[in-house]
């Protein structure tokens, strides 16, 4: 069973544009949804994914209305923002772009955030469209708060790398590329200053590409993630390091496969360390 045939009906055999209208918004990355007076009659298989909820019927047995699974954060839209529950539609239009904003749990109860498009095609109906803009949120975040740089070294932040991740694996999957890590350990007896750690991240810098992201790993250890086309395009990144830094290195590296999550890309590079 697809995932919109509980919410076809009859509607099939009698209007092929309600068909048409279903394939439409299950080819949809974002979540769709559709009302009917507040009521949501149909949304797609994104939302499913998102909630594994499978019917509007299930939906409205748990929640009873879209507007109950916005999150009530300050900086978002919700419930307490505004006075006549019903009319939340109209308020909300209201809104400056800015500010059109919710946040929504998915099924494992983690928090995302989504731009929220409201159009009114028909009488009555209402079409709801969130697009997930939880990494783009936590970049801005972390660059107006200052943390996406490590100030001793000023490559990036372990922390600024593991919370947007993300957009980096989906990045990596749009440009149809797969991901290589390689950890890189400075090899030095001595307490590393900070004078010592920036020469090195600009040393490192001056053999990369742009669009490689050097973070601060640990106190003497970096890690390289890169947009690669095969293995052997990342050994060659590595023989350049090795040969044209300036510095004794080691270097740990592997390469994504099956689309694995960036953690477990680390995990191996760091037990390939030689």
């Amino acid at each position: 069973m697809s995932v919109l045939d509980e919410q076809k009906g009859e509607e099939e055999s009698v209007n092929p544009y309600y068909v048409l209208f279903c394939s439409a918004i299950n080819a949809q990355k974002e979540l769709v949804v559709l009302l009917y007076k507040n009521d949501i009659v149909l949304f797609n298989k994104a939302f499913v994914d998102f909630t594994k909820i499978n019917s509007p019927k299930e939906f409205l047995r748990e929640y009873s209305s879209i507007f109950n699974r916005f999150v009530p954060y300050d900086s978002y839209f919700h419930s307490g923002k505004i006075e006549n529950l019903a009319l939340w539609v109209d308020e909300f239009i209201k809104l400056p772009q800015e500010e059109k904003i919710v946040s929504m749990l998915d099924y494992k109860t983690e928090a995302y955030a989504f731009t929220l498009d409201v159009q009114i095609p028909v009488l009555d109906y209402t079409l709801l469209i969130f697009t997930d803009i939880s990494q783009d949120l936590i970049k801005r975040i972390m660059v107006e708060n200052d943390t996406s740089i490590d100030k001793e070294s000023l490559a990036y932040d372990k922390k600024y790398f593991i919370y947007t991740s993300k957009s980096f694996y989906d990045t990596a999957i749009f440009n149809k590329k797969i991901i290589g890590i390689t950890i890189i350990d400075l090899i030095t007896q001595d307490t590393i200053d900070e004078k010592t750690l920036k020469d090195f991240v600009v040393d490192i810098k001056g053999i990369i590409r742009k669009s490689d992201m050097l973070v601060r790993w640990e106190e003497k250890q970096f890690l390289l993630a890169c947009f690669v086309d095969s293995a052997e395009n990342s050994e060659k990144i590595n023989e350049k390091l090795r040969k044209e830094s300036h510095y004794e290195i080691r270097l740990g590296t592997a390469i994504q496969e099956n689309r694995e999550e960036i953690s477990r890309i680390v995990e191996n590079a760091e037990s390939m360390l030689l």
